[in-house]
Protein backbone atom coordinates (compact mmCIF):
# COMPACT_ATOMS: atom_id res chain seq x y z
CA UNK A 1 0.00 0.00 0.00
CA UNK A 2 1.58 3.68 -1.03
CA UNK A 3 1.96 6.67 1.19
CA UNK A 4 -0.68 8.48 -0.92
CA UNK A 5 -3.42 5.61 -0.13
CA UNK A 6 -2.61 5.42 3.57
CA UNK A 7 -2.63 8.95 4.35
CA UNK A 8 -6.13 9.07 2.15
CA UNK A 9 -7.47 6.29 5.09
CA UNK A 10 -5.97 8.48 8.09
CA UNK A 11 -7.91 11.65 6.62
CA UNK A 12 -11.00 9.75 7.02
CA UNK A 13 -10.58 9.36 10.83
CA UNK A 14 -13.19 11.41 12.76
CA UNK A 15 -11.44 14.25 14.71
CA UNK A 16 -13.02 16.23 17.50
CA UNK A 17 -14.64 18.35 15.00
CA UNK A 18 -17.22 15.88 13.97
CA UNK A 19 -17.65 14.59 17.23
CA UNK A 20 -21.54 16.33 18.12
CA UNK A 21 -21.52 18.71 20.89
CA UNK A 22 -24.79 17.56 22.63
CA UNK A 23 -25.73 14.32 23.63
CA UNK A 24 -27.19 11.47 22.38
CA UNK A 25 -30.32 9.85 22.93
CA UNK A 26 -31.83 6.13 21.85
CA UNK A 27 -35.28 6.60 20.59
CA UNK A 28 -36.19 5.07 23.86
CA UNK A 29 -34.84 8.10 25.68
CA UNK A 30 -31.46 6.26 26.64
CA UNK A 31 -27.82 7.98 26.54
CA UNK A 32 -25.55 7.14 24.06
CA UNK A 33 -21.94 6.91 25.63
CA UNK A 34 -18.94 6.74 22.67
CA UNK A 35 -15.89 6.26 23.78
CA UNK A 36 -11.97 5.85 22.13
CA UNK A 37 -11.24 2.08 22.01
CA UNK A 38 -7.63 0.55 21.12
CA UNK A 39 -7.77 -2.71 19.82
CA UNK A 40 -4.93 -5.35 21.05
CA UNK A 41 -2.21 -4.58 17.84
CA UNK A 42 -3.46 -1.23 16.87
CA UNK A 43 -1.96 1.97 17.56
CA UNK A 44 -5.18 3.57 16.00
CA UNK A 45 -7.96 4.10 18.38
CA UNK A 46 -11.98 3.21 17.31
CA UNK A 47 -14.64 5.26 18.42
CA UNK A 48 -17.72 2.74 19.88
CA UNK A 49 -20.68 4.26 20.94
CA UNK A 50 -23.11 2.65 23.05
CA UNK A 51 -26.09 2.95 25.40
CA UNK A 52 -24.69 3.27 29.25
CA UNK A 53 -27.03 0.52 30.71
CA UNK A 54 -24.20 -1.56 27.66
CA UNK A 55 -21.38 -0.03 28.63
CA UNK A 56 -22.15 -1.03 32.37
CA UNK A 57 -23.07 -4.47 31.49
CA UNK A 58 -20.35 -5.16 29.74
CA UNK A 59 -18.09 -4.14 32.22
CA UNK A 60 -19.94 -6.32 34.83
CA UNK A 61 -19.53 -8.84 32.27
CA UNK A 62 -15.39 -8.23 32.57
CA UNK A 63 -15.54 -8.07 36.06
CA UNK A 64 -17.38 -11.83 36.51
CA UNK A 65 -14.85 -13.25 34.29
CA UNK A 66 -12.04 -11.65 36.01
CA UNK A 67 -13.26 -12.89 39.17
CA UNK A 68 -14.00 -16.75 37.62
CA UNK A 69 -10.59 -16.52 35.92
CA UNK A 70 -9.10 -16.02 38.87
CA UNK A 71 -10.69 -18.36 40.79
CA UNK A 72 -10.42 -21.07 38.60
CA UNK A 73 -6.51 -21.13 39.45
CA UNK A 74 -7.20 -21.70 42.57
CA UNK A 75 -8.69 -25.05 41.52
CA UNK A 76 -6.02 -27.99 41.38
CA UNK A 77 -2.40 -28.30 43.07
CA UNK A 78 0.98 -27.15 42.41
CA UNK A 79 3.85 -27.25 44.75
CA UNK A 80 3.16 -24.00 45.85
CA UNK A 81 -0.23 -24.65 47.82
CA UNK A 82 -0.40 -28.40 48.45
Amino acid sequence: MSFLAIGLVLAQVATPADIPKKPLYTEDGQKVVCRQVWEAGSRVPIRICRTEAEWERMAKETQDDWRGSRNSRKVGCNSLNC
